[in-house]
């Protein structure tokens, strides 16, 4: 089986997705080839174009961004040509731009079996930006030239109710995490990366993976945090950049948090974040099914999330150690914070990393999506195949997997 995998952004979870697909695919003998953009990118990039090349897979380079421009035109031409050269028996593509570049290859008369992760819709905010109109009429369209793989019921149910998308051509995967990577530190490797890292000894840190974008919500977390260090002694530390990076850096001074927020832009090694810290946040308005949270999880800290499309998905499993708050809720975060930093002295066992392991497996969830592949194609694999559910027509549930 030959697969081609396109992805725009090439940083953040989505390529740790994307990442851990190819990898997945070449270890089960598939013939993996990969379409990328390096304008949203990461030095995580370089190792992965090198591995799909030195297993006989073709690459590449889109030059593209996230937003629509003219360079889409000649990387709708490069993914044509390639896809004419490559011959696939699958294309999958992760991402609103990918997506939309590989789909539109249908009207060029190109009838490949084709899957798509939109990794959280962007109609999904709670509050609709100006062209949101346009981007779900062309996610509508698309929508049935494809089949999409959602990773949660909430994100397949907004492609379902909103998008008006057929349910045949719908189905329900949830991320999965390595729990071998993502894991606890012990005690002394933990000292060890706080000390590398900049970050105290001697208070309890907070973490957060995630863009400084409006879809993260970061202000939120610092206004809420601001509020929580008056009464606690707590560090936040936030790895991630963006469009809201100016505004975050005025927060910090206006506020007087000079002294209790640590920032890096990127960590090329994820998993020592998470060793790294002693709870984990995440405030987005929005969420197809986060892969950071599910790293958190792995990793057995506590968490605290935003009651807001896919992370409530996670809210029915039985964690010991999670708060949540409205959507833009200072007060709301504020206190959930407090009742962190007070549960941590109280030393209870954390049963995350056992729901995870349990849950979110990266390897069956992965197999999942290749026997997807097999059972549209018709090409039998060497991987097992893991059930997926199929959304039913006329269904009044609009569930995933059980």
């Amino acid at each position: 089986m030959k697969v081609l995998v396109i992805s725009e952004p090439t940083v953040d979870g989505v390529f740790r997705y994307v990442e851990s697909l190819c990898h997945f695919l070449i270890e089960r003998g598939v013939e993996v080839h990969f379409a990328y953009s390096d304008r949203r990118t990461s030095d995580r990039l370089p190792p992965l174009v090198a591995w799909v090349e030195q297993h006989g897979g073709l690459t590449l380079n889109l030059r593209t961004s996230n937003r629509p421009s003219f360079s889409d035109w000649s990387a709708f031409r490069a993914l044509r040509k390639l896809v004419r050269t490559v011959k696939p028996d699958v294309i999958h593509s992760h991402s609103s731009k990918a997506g939309f570049l590989a789909r539109a290859l249908v009207f060029t008369g190109i009838r490949t079996v084709q899957f798509y992760h939109p990794h959280a819709y962007v109609g999904m905010r709670p509050e609709p930006g100006r062209l949101d109109p346009f981007y779900n009429l062309i996610e509508a369209a698309l929508g049935r030239l494809a089949f999409t793989i959602n990773v949660s019921p909430t994100e397949k149910s907004f492609a379902l109710d909103r998008l008006k998308i057929p349910s045949r051509r719908l189905f329900v995967s949830p991320n999965g995490v390595d729990t071998e990577v993502f894991a606890p530190a012990p005690p002394e490797e933990k000292r060890r990366l706080r000390e590398e890292l900049g970050l105290p000894l001697d208070q309890p840190v907070l973490g957060v993976m995630g863009r400084a974008s409006m879809q993260k919500d970061p202000v939120t977390l610092y206004r809420a945090f601001a509020r929580a260090a008056a009464r606690r002694p707590i560090t936040l530390f936030h790895v991630g950049t963006g469009e809201l990076d100016a505004e975050l850096d005025h927060l910090v001074i206006s506020m007087g948090l000079e002294g209790s927020v640590v920032r890096r832009n990127y960590m090329s090694t994820p998993a020592d974040f998470y060793r790294a810290v002693d709870g984990f946040i995440l405030t987005s308005r929005y969420e197809g099914f986060s892969l950071a949270v599910l790293e958190a999880l792995a990793a057995d800290l506590p968490v605290i999330l935003s009651d807001a499309p896919g992370n409530r998905d996670l809210f029915a499993q039985p964690f010991s150690h999670l708060w949540k708050a409205a959507p833009g809720d200072v007060e709301g975060f504020e206190r959930a914070i407090v009742a962190w930093y007070d549960r941590l002295r109280q030393a209870d066992p954390v049963n995350h990393r056992e729901i995870a392991c349990a849950q979110y497996d990266a390897r069956e969830r992965l197999a999942a999506v290749l026997g997807l592949y097999s059972r549209f194609t018709g090409i039998s694999l060497r991987a097992p195949e893991v059930p997926l559910e199929m959304a039913s027509a006329g269904s009044e549930q609009h569930g995933g997997v059980r």
